[in-house]
């Protein structure tokens, strides 16, 4: 009997999401779990979205900040700070995050509607004038790219922090995917003929191929990174991709003198 009610309440839980959500407020509050903070995200516009992360793209990167639990991350691009929000729901308390944009109303928002959190630090200077004393001489283990969107201030950028990087450090670059014409709204139509993308097919649009070159560029100067990409054209998906420096998963770590190249 208590087996099948068990059962009963699964199976109700499965198919409701009204009741799951009522399982997981009532979890919370008498201490079985925690919250996780991702109520934000049922704002975050998906479809339609143009500039910010979409919907989806920032519960990806919000699931990877929570599963890493990086100390420091430096984000390139405040914008309206979608991102950077994000980040600070996903951040351990113990976490920092270093904002840069030039952006006079991005700047504004950053100091003014930010300003309650401080783990957060808005930079007020270009990407390219990265210095190590801008985050406290700390090394960066995770850093998001969505500002330039130019090959060559990336690669400038790129070359100021790789000092400053972590040994497990995670590079996440947005807008390196392809837009498929048969998801297009209007204004990704209006999109197109605004802004100097590059169609790579008739149906396939690279709306930043500046970001698609750098992340070329990084695997192709710095072979030491891998690349993987969350891109997909079955949805309109600005789409990101993830480097990291190659390593293995040695054995044995606790016996044996742990080689630089293992992660932990």
């Amino acid at each position: 009997m208590i087996a099948q009610l068990k059962s009963l309440v699964r199976q109700l839980f499965y198919r409701s999401s009204l009741f799951q959500a009522l399982v997981g407020f009532f979890s919370i509050l008498l201490g079985r779990t925690e919250g996780i903070g991702m109520s934000h995200l049922l704002s975050y516009r998906e479809n339609d979205a143009i500039g910010p992360l979409q919907r989806d793209e920032a519960i990806a990167l919000f699931g990877i900040v929570r599963t890493l639990r990086p100390k420091v991350i430096v984000e390139f691009g405040f914008f309206h700070g979608h991102s950077a929000f994000n980040f600070l729901q996903a951040l351990p308390s113990d976490g920092r995050l270093y904002s840069y944009d030039i952006d006079a109303d991005s700047i504004i928002r950053a100091k003014t509607e930010f300003n309650f959190d401080p783990r957060f630090t808005c930079i007020a200077k270009s990407q390219t004038a990265f210095e190590p004393g801008d985050i406290d001489n700390h090394l960066i283990e995770f850093v998001f790219f969505d500002a330039a969107h130019e090959l060559e201030l990336n690669m400038t950028t790129f070359d100021r922090i790789v000092s400053s990087l972590a040994p497990n450090a995670m590079i996440a670059i947005h807008d390196t995917g392809l837009w498929h014409r048969a998801h297009f709204a209007p204004n990704h139509e209006a999109f197109t003929r605004e802004y100097p993308g590059e169609w790579m097919s008739e149906d396939l649009y690279a709306h930043q191929s500046g970001e698609r070159a750098f992340v070329d560029w990084i695997v192709a100067t710095h072979p030491e990174f891998g690349a993987l990409h969350f891109h997909s054209t079955r949805t309109l998906r600005h789409g990101f991709s993830l480097l990291q420096l190659g390593s293995q998963l040695c054995q044995n770590i606790s016996i044996n003198p742990q080689p630089a190249d293992c992660i932990v």
